[in-house]
């Protein structure tokens, strides 16, 4: 699969590290080129510095001249810019998958309800904490 990921923090490094050795091309965008130190050197993990709201940039990540986008993972710091590129881009550039990190769980309920796909790590975490205190009770 053609994997694009907004974001090279933890998350973002982390998957692409361990979705490339799997056969997936990853093109990981972050606007800080300091963060890709977090990366692997793999050869299916391309690191591309710049900002996302840069037409031409997203013109040659996502357009159809390039390699043709399966999934577009956005994983950056904002659940309101997370919530705005993710559709702006999905709708422009008819990327099939669209996967957002959304870290307030009322937000996250919100646009899953509107069919979105969205990583809540705040609802993660908390039904990790339930699951581990129900084992100590």
């Amino acid at each position: 699969m053609e994997i694009v990921i907004l974001g090279s923090g933890r998350l973002g490094a982390r998957f692409a590290s361990l979705a490339a050795p799997m056969g997936h091309r990853i093109r990981i965008v972050d606007n800080d080129d300091t963060k890709f130190k977090n990366l692997e050197n793999h050869p299916n993990i391309e690191p591309v510095k710049g900002n996302i709201f840069n037409e031409e940039l997203d013109e040659t990540i996502f357009s159809k001249t390039s390699r043709a986008v399966d999934i577009f993972i956005v994983l950056t710091g904002s659940d309101n810019i997370n919530l705005m590129i993710a559709q702006g881009l999905q709708q422009k550039f008819h990327i099939p998958r669209v996967l957002i990190r959304v870290f307030d769980p009322t937000l996250a309920a919100v646009y899953r309800g509107l069919g979105m796909e969205i990583i809540c790590p705040t609802d993660s975490a908390v039904q990790e904490l339930l699951i581990l205190l129900k084992g100590k009770g």
